[in-house]
């Protein structure tokens, strides 16, 4: 900004300068030699702060992402996508998995991580149910287990 800004005073204070030096003159010869040498004053006053501006332009490429980085982002994030639709769509099953068996939660979680070999791990199981079915925590577990294979954590709200 403060580069337009040279340009912008350098060329009004020229053309006030040339305007102001060429109402004293009233010779013709006199006036076109000195029309002359004003403008290429002013194109001179033009092309300097431009010159100045365009050296001043720092081209920095090393503040962007290659594309190497870009791409690699945009893998982790559809990695996440998956991982969390994987976790959305394994606790609902587990919980109509319950409700097949008269048991209603009131919610899971299930946490998952992904394995070297890019494979969904299932950490662990989180199970919360009402006081009402505090005896059916075994056969939650069985269910649980035989469908997971993980060992769930049951918890009562």
């Amino acid at each position: 900004m403060k580069e337009l800004y040279a340009v912008v005073s350098v060329i009004c204070a020229s053309a006030l300068i040339c305007s102001l030096v060429s109402a004293f003159v009233t010779d013709g010869s006199t006036k076109k030699i000195l029309n002359l040498i004003l403008g290429a004053f002013i194109v001179c006053c033009m092309i300097i702060p431009v010159r100045n501006a365009i050296q001043s332009v720092n081209i920095n490429l090393s503040q962007y992402e290659t594309a190497q980085n870009i791409t690699s982002t945009d893998d982790e994030a559809y990695s996440k996508a998956v991982l969390n639709q994987t976790k959305a769509n394994l606790q609902q099953s587990l919980s109509d998995l319950l409700e097949q068996n008269n048991i209603i939660i009131n919610r899971c979680e299930i946490i998952l991580s992904q394995s070297d070999k890019n494979s969904i791990i299932i950490s662990s199981i989180s199970i919360y149910i009402n006081n009402d079915y505090l005896d059916c925590t075994d056969t939650i577990s069985n269910i649980t287990f035989n469908n997971f294979g993980v060992t769930p954590s049951i918890m009562t709200e």
